[in-house]
């Protein structure tokens, strides 16, 4: 079952969110064999992203083009401080310049981590993502 959290989100501000993916007995699942990605869209069914993020530092803010600046991604067996690994930890980075990028109002976003060598993808999170300047 997909779990639901919401996110609110300050335009121009970096933003830091920490997931720790466990199993039925509250254990890390070890993330070594997945990738992950999150998307921030306007609406839950729809095409475009506003912020798409990708395993070890993959990020793009809703513009065309290349833009300067823009940092973040997911890094997958982090800790929350990102010091450090955690077996199951999924820490989330936008960095300020990608925020500022995502116009004000209610969004949706998920994130979904895939098994790599059976492909096998899975919806851990989802909910609404409020973005205000």
């Amino acid at each position: 079952m997909t779990a639901r959290h919401d996110i609110t989100s300050n335009q121009g501000e970096t933003l830091n969110l920490h997931i720790h993916y466990t199993d039925s007995s509250d254990d890390g699942i070890d993330l070594s064999s997945y990738s992950a990605e999150m998307k921030v869209k306007r609406t839950f069914l729809g095409d475009s992203s506003l912020l798409y993020l990708t395993q070890d530092g993959g990020i793009t803010a809703g513009v065309t083009g290349s833009i300067g600046g823009i940092t973040g991604g997911i890094f997958l067996n982090r800790n929350i401080g990102n010091s450090g690994s955690q077996t199951g930890g999924i820490l989330i980075i936008a960095g300020s310049t990608a925020t500022s990028y995502i116009p004000d109002g209610r969004h949706h976003y998920d994130l979904e981590v895939k098994f790599t060598p059976t492909g096998e993808t899975i919806r851990i999170i989802e909910g609404r993502f409020e973005s205000s300047g």
